[in-house]
């Protein structure tokens, strides 16, 4: 008798060698979609201060909204300086929602 694998055994350590592919592939998906998740909240964020900025250096502060690739920023200031910029995705989800308070002289 010759020594070596039978074919049943050959087909079981594929069987667990493709569940266990299957496993890693799984991971780089949802790794994908949270790191896609992250980039998107990332622009956000810079969008979101952008408009704080921009209303900290403004001689007079106005509500507003504007559009971008991502979705959509408004922002809402109040008599007493306080300032509420919400970004908005496409598909409604807000991705930021952020309050400051700007001073003025």
């Amino acid at each position: 008798m010759r020594g070596g694998f039978t074919l049943l055994e050959v087909l079981i350590a594929l069987l667990i060698l493709e569940i266990a592919v299957l496993g890693v592939l799984g991971t780089v998906v949802v790794t994908g979609q949270t790191l896609g998740r992250a980039a998107l909240l990332e622009r956000a964020v810079a969008k979101a201060e952008g408009v704080v900025d921009s209303l900290d250096g403004a001689a007079t502060l106005e509500s507003g909204e504007r559009a971008f690739a991502d979705g959509e920023v408004a922002w809402t200031v109040t008599d007493s300086g306080l300032v509420v910029v919400r970004v908005v995705a496409p598909e409604g989800d807000t991705l930021v929602d952020v309050s400051s308070v700007l001073r003025r002289p």
